[in-house]
């Protein structure tokens, strides 16, 4: 007697689970994006981020501001994918902003720092965070991507 499972069945239990990650990573990619674009077109970003490292605000509150929002925005990410698995695009991407929004603010960086090497250290935060709206934005859209 040949007991072999239905075609059916392991495909419906796999299906589920697949379809139910799908309706989070959408849901999730949703809510970031409605964040970051209102984030994005306050404090712009990349070239036009006040934390561009060729800015000539990059020293100033104005960027300070950006780092607060673009940290904000990543801790709201990590909300966003808590509980659930995958996202590890997203998770990564938000903990550096996090990592780069706290070293830009623990060495002074918006408050227009004299020394040199403070100046040369607030270079790498403060382009992790010009580039933090569209890196969030890569993260969620590769957690549609199962990733």
């Amino acid at each position: 007697m040949d007991v072999t499972p239905s075609a059916g069945a392991p495909a419906g239990r796999s299906a589920a689970p697949a379809s139910d990650r799908a309706a989070v990573a959408e849901k999730v990619n949703s809510a970031v994006e409605a964040q970051l674009s209102l984030d994005e077109g306050r404090f712009g970003s990349g070239s036009n981020s006040p934390c561009a490292t060729a800015s000539a605000k990059m020293f100033t509150r104005q960027c300070a501001a950006a780092a607060k929002g673009t940290n904000a925005d990543a801790s709201f990410a990590l909300a966003q994918v808590d509980g659930h698995e995958g996202f590890a695009a997203l998770r990564s991407v938000a903990r550096e902003i996090q990592n780069s929004a706290a070293a830009y603010q623990r060495l002074g960086c918006g408050a227009n720092p004299s020394k040199a090497a403070t100046r040369h250290a607030c270079l790498e935060p403060a382009a992790v965070l010009a580039q933090g709206f569209p890196d969030l934005r890569d993260g969620a859209n590769l957690g549609l991507a199962g990733k």
